[in-house]
């Protein structure tokens, strides 16, 4: 009953449908990227190069001659896998992180969260850049220093819901059967946690392609030729006055995403709870 009320909160929020049919087309361009991309993204066709829009080329061309719709394309498929496996990585570390805080409390909790506090009093994007700095560029380093420093909220969320959960009649039962406290906290407080930790995890995701983008704008993050949108953007920067299609359309991608994104996440917290996402 509870999820269809659900269901039925988040088909109502026309704008979350919307961000969802968005999400759902992207993803379906990033897997089928392999067959309808019309041009291969790495063919240097010099003569070609610089061309507005045009039947032949729907988007243009870029600086080398190559199709800047093909690149677009399989740019949303860069974009998304790097995203993806981003917030998978700070997600899982971060709830365990904040299941452990919670669940145990004392000294584990007040060590664990004084290091988040002081964490989160940098900026993310600057501590990404500074590991980058150290580890040196490329889509590797890039997912694995935007995991390094993403996985602070979701510490916090999970932490929140731990410190209630854990006090529930059934968790009180668990522990009077003999239950292990690895058990009790996988098969009870975890189930738990998940709902604030699903509709963080698909806002997170906006601010996760932001970052990727960010980064490879500044020539931090994928390396040439590999096709996404922050290096197109970067590529486009030089040729902006007379060749704006070079950095529109990868603008427009990240707009569009990063909105959608959040109309899914605003719809789901909606949705399920927002009572669930209060951190303390």
């Amino acid at each position: 009953m509870q999820k269809t009320r659900s269901l039925n909160e988040f088909l109502k929020n026309k704008a979350s449908v919307m961000g969802l049919i968005i999400i759902l087309l992207l993803v379906m361009t990033a897997a089928l990227a392999d067959y309808i991309s019309p041009y291969d993204t790495d063919k240097v066709v010099l003569k070609e190069k610089l061309k507005p829009p045009s039947w032949q080329h729907p988007m243009g061309t870029d600086q080398l001659g190559r199709d800047v719709l093909s690149r677009i394309i399989y740019g949303t498929r860069t974009t998304f896998e790097l995203s993806m496996l981003v917030v998978l990585f700070t997600s899982a570390f971060g709830v365990f992180i904040g299941i452990i805080a919670g669940y145990y409390r004392g000294i584990v909790d007040e060590i664990l969260m004084r290091l988040i506090d002081v964490l989160l009093a940098f900026p993310s994007i600057i501590l990404a850049l500074v590991i980058i700095g150290a580890i040196g560029p490329g889509v590797f380093n890039t997912v694995l220093a935007i995991s390094l420093v993403g996985w602070l909220f979701y510490a916090r969320v999970a932490r929140a819901s731990t410190l209630s959960i854990r006090e529930k009649e059934y968790v009180e039962g668990a522990r009077a059967m003999g239950c292990s406290d690895a058990y009790i906290c996988f098969f009870y407080v975890l189930p738990n946690c998940l709902p604030p930790i699903i509709v963080l995890m698909t806002l997170n995701l906006g601010s996760v392609i932001l970052s990727i983008a960010s980064l490879g704008y500044l020539g931090l993050g994928a390396q040439p030729p590999i096709p996404e949108w922050g290096t197109m953007l970067n590529d486009g920067k030089e040729y902006l006055r007379d060749c704006p299609w070079l950095s529109v359309f990868p603008g427009l991608m990240i707009m569009i995403s990063v909105l959608a994104f959040n109309f899914i996440g605003d719809g789901l917290r909606d949705a399920i709870d927002p009572r669930q996402l209060v951190i303390k």
